[in-house]
């Protein structure tokens, strides 16, 4: 009996519709108008703060509905961190084509996500084991959205706001890659926690 509930906390119903699936559906959504919106920036400043704002919200909410009212699910533990991915990945590649960031900054996000998508891919097809964002990897994600609000604020992004929060922004990617290489390879060989 122990067991079987120890299996279904590991392994949560497979529900599409519930509240937090459908907020993390409309953050990947908000990416569209975000987009365009960019096209002319110092127009829509305002107007991209908020979309930004907006997103960050629905990350902060999806998970603490989810785990408030036991409507996690197998899709939420995927779709959740494939929002904020697609968010941003679409977002920066649109602010590069703009001229807003610069190229390098977006490679090293873009590689971030990259690594840690084949890396979560493969330690699921080796372990079965489907690994959740840590709090770290969000502290990265945070800070890559506030530097693009800040690039948005600011004349083609270079100021010393800017950049501190790109240098803060960097620190993060690269501690947040540390510990999911760390996660992974304890996983691989049997140790530790998918949330950990």
């Amino acid at each position: 009996m122990a067991k079987k509930q120890e299996k279904s906390a590991a392994r949560p119903p497979d529900r599409i519709w519930t509240p937090s699936n459908m907020l993390s559906f409309l953050r990947m959504l908000l990416v569209i108008p975000f987009a365009l919106l960019l096209r002319d920036v110092h127009a829509n400043q305002l107007l991209l703060a908020a979309l930004a704002l907006i997103a960050y919200a629905t990350d902060l909410l999806d998970g603490w509905i989810a785990r408030t009212f036991e409507g996690e699910s197998r899709l939420g533990r995927v779709i959740d961190p494939l929002a904020d991915k697609v968010f941003i990945i679409v977002a920066v590649i649109v602010m590069v084509a703009e001229e807003i960031l610069p190229l390098w900054y977006v490679l090293i996000v873009v590689l971030r996500d990259v690594i840690i998508l084949a890396g979560g891919l493969h330690l699921r097809n080796r372990t079965g084991i489907l690994v959740q964002s840590t709090m770290l990897g969000k502290a990265a994600v945070v800070s890559i959205g506030l530097v693009l609000l800040a690039a948005i604020f600011t004349d083609s992004g270079h100021d010393t706001l800017f950049s501190l929060l790109m240098l803060v922004s960097l620190g993060l990617i690269a501690a947040s890659l540390y510990t999911y290489g760390e996660r992974y390879v304890s996983l691989l060989r049997g140790k530790g926690s998918a949330r950990s």
